[in-house]
């Protein structure tokens, strides 16, 4: 039985990302990912049963990134529309500073079949904990982990794929989000 390498399996990782995003998921073959990451395709078949548990592997990694960055922003103890403005920021923050995995994760998460292995709210756990915390404070209206998902990153999602702009010249536009969204979701 061959052993595991962390680094090989890494270079793996990396070399799906990065055809991933060159030539799409059905682009990133088994025998393209191998030879973009300097190993054999039996090698990737000692770490992934597949191309799509591979693919679900570093989906679901990543996307996990991606919240544990936004949890190490917000603290149980701030005022809701402190909570709202720093989970804005902090997904434009994670979408500036991690561009690759961020739409390594866009991408991924537009492909159904990845979709049964992870969903949001499988990923942001904590995330949703929290924000469960103020709604039972009475500090957030009460409403469905889908809503929450899709008001709070999904508008943030939107404004870094489709503006190529820097996120000082995306100001306004955040700060009009923010206000929106602290209106809508934060309790009278």
């Amino acid at each position: 039985m061959r052993t595991r390498d962390y680094d090989k399996q890494q270079r793996i990782k990396e070399a799906l990302v990065h055809l991933i995003l060159r030539e799409g998921i059905n682009g990133a073959s088994v025998s393209k990912i191998a030879r973009e990451a300097g190993v054999s395709p039996a090698t990737i078949y000692v770490y992934y049963d597949s191309k799509e548990a591979m693919l679900s592997a570093a989906f679901r990694e990543y996307s996990y990134q991606s919240y544990r960055f936004l949890l190490g922003r917000l603290r149980p103890e701030m005022e809701g529309a402190a909570l709202i403005e720093a989970i804005v920021r902090g997904c434009l923050d994670y979408t500036v500073e991690h561009e690759e995995a961020f739409s390594f994760v866009e991408q991924c998460s537009r492909c159904p079949t990845l979709a049964e292995y992870v969903t949001e709210s499988d990923c942001c756990y904590d995330v949703f904990r929290l924000l469960h915390e103020y709604q039972d404070r009475g500090i957030l209206r009460r409403c469905s982990d889908a809503a929450l998902a899709s008001l709070l990153f999904a508008p943030v999602r939107f404004l870094a794929v489709h503006s190529r702009r820097s996120a000082s010249e995306l100001e306004p536009e955040l700060r009009e989000l923010i206000r929106m969204l602290q209106e809508l979701l934060l309790s009278r």
